[in-house]
């Protein structure tokens, strides 16, 4: 990361200079009841979001309006099977870039996008058909890095977030990730999406190539990625957070390296208040200032500058079981819905609401419905409308987010959410 002189890329967002200093108020933990109501249960590629501009609804207590049916076990439907391959993993991913332009405001019908990914092949297989309309950021179309990207968002935008999901050779095993391109990069003439593009672009390819005895590790993957960043002669300067898991299909280890504020929560029912197995911390320097990899021409280089290494990295495992929801995601998630209450909560509700409408679309079958496509299903919806829900927070004045309780602590007041990209990846653990 850079110094607060010459090319500063802290993030400070415009709306944070127009806030009055003091103490944020000790809100409950709110929802859009108007939001929840508009949630999808199908497997609609795209969902329409609120323009920011939209008049807000009231916002009523968010735990009562989740218990819709008694709660499941756990947040798959398929029960443990025997098979060779004990674990396989079940993704889908979603993304939705923020407004850049005034016309982007106030332009409705703006949609986020989401793809599911195969469950052996972990390659995206869904499509937004109705993509967003604006200039893409970020490597020319016709470069490598852009037609991965585009092949990957499929007409949609991410703005300066990125994400990968990839497989890793042919045991099953998959790897995916999120990345962050700081935005104060802009303020030099740099786009901050150049690098966290390349950032996921390397990270995949490492993934994807990396050899079964165990050299597959998210921290090297990051670390060969950063490398090739480093060489890469259309990223002249930038950072980005970073979070990469890896996952072994035959053991159901799961390994991380999250450096920054992007990050993961797992879901495990049984497990904690609210069903939490784990949180990542992020990691920061200061307020809105996570730790970052850095891209740094040598001119611009000053007493104080920041810059990360992969080995600065914190890296975690545990042993994933059957039912574990695992979801990554950048800042734009995680400061706006809170990953201990509202994620877990978010979860169940739509798991409820996906299963009562998947038995019902397929009443009076000949065959019984199929538990896997189910949990397909769920988990494009799920990593969809978690965008969605995202994206209200970031627009509401009136529901405390986390970014305002993490202000506070530092005597800024800040109410509501704060505008950001979102990038998600969600995954669903299945014993066969």
């Amino acid at each position: 990361m850079l110094s607060n002189g010459h090319a500063t890329c802290l993030r400070m967002p415009g709306r944070l200079a127009h806030r009055s200093l003091g103490t944020a108020p000790r809100t409950q933990l709110l929802s859009n009841n108007a939001a929840l109501r508009s949630i999808s249960t199908t497997t609609c590629a795209s969902v329409s979001r609120r323009s920011v501009t939209s008049t807000r609804t009231s916002a009523s207590t968010f735990a009562p309006t989740l218990r819709t049916a008694p709660l499941r076990r756990t947040l798959t439907t398929s029960a443990p099977r025997s098979s060779q391959k004990p674990f396989s993993f079940l993704t889908a991913y979603a993304f939705q870039g923020k407004p850049r332009h005034s016309e982007d405001v106030t332009q409705e019908g703006d949609s986020s996008f989401s793809a599911a990914a195969d469950e052996s092949e972990a390659s995206a297989s869904g499509a937004a058909e109705d993509g967003a309309k604006r200039g893409q950021i970020g490597f020319p179309a016709d470069s490598e890095i852009g037609r991965w990207r585009d092949e990957l968002l499929r007409g949609g935008e991410a703005g300066e977030d990125s994400l990968m999901c990839t497989s890793m050779g042919s045991a099953g095993d998959v790897a995916i990730g999120v990345a962050d391109g700081v935005g104060g990069w802009t303020e030099n003439g740099i786009d901050p999406s150049l690098f966290s593009q390349a950032l996921m672009f390397y990270a995949s390819k490492a993934a994807a190539s990396a050899p079964t005895d165990g050299n597959g590790a998210p921290n090297r993957i990051l670390a060969e990625a950063f490398e090739h960043v480093l060489k890469e002669p259309l990223v002249v300067a930038g950072s980005a957070t970073a979070c990469i898991l890896t996952m072994d299909a035959s053991n159901g280890t799961l390994h991380s390296a999250n450096l920054g504020d992007s990050g993961f929560v797992i879901l495990r029912q049984g497990t904690g208040k609210h069903g939490v197995f784990h949180a990542s911390p992020p990691q920061q320097l200061g307020f809105n200032t996570p730790l970052q990899l850095a891209k740094l021409p040598k001119e611009w280089i000053q007493e104080g500058s920041i810059s990360n290494t992969p080995k600065d990295a914190a890296a975690w495992e545990c042993t994933l079981q059957h039912g574990d929801l695992i979801i990554v995601g950048t800042d734009g998630l995680f400061d706006n819905v809170d990953a201990k209450i509202e994620i877990p909560q978010f979860a169940k509700f739509i798991k409820e609401k996906h299963h009562a409408s998947y038995a019902a679309r397929h009443a009076g079958a000949d065959k019984p419905t199929d538990s896997l496509q189910e949990d397909r299903e769920f988990v494009q919806v799920l990593a969809t409308n978690l965008v969605e829900y995202a994206k209200i927070c970031q627009n509401s004045t009136t529901k405390q987010s986390p970014f305002e309780r993490e202000a506070a602590r530092y005597g800024i007041h800040f109410p509501g959410g704060k505008i950001d990209d979102v990038a998600i990846v969600c995954c669903l653990v299945i014993e066969r």
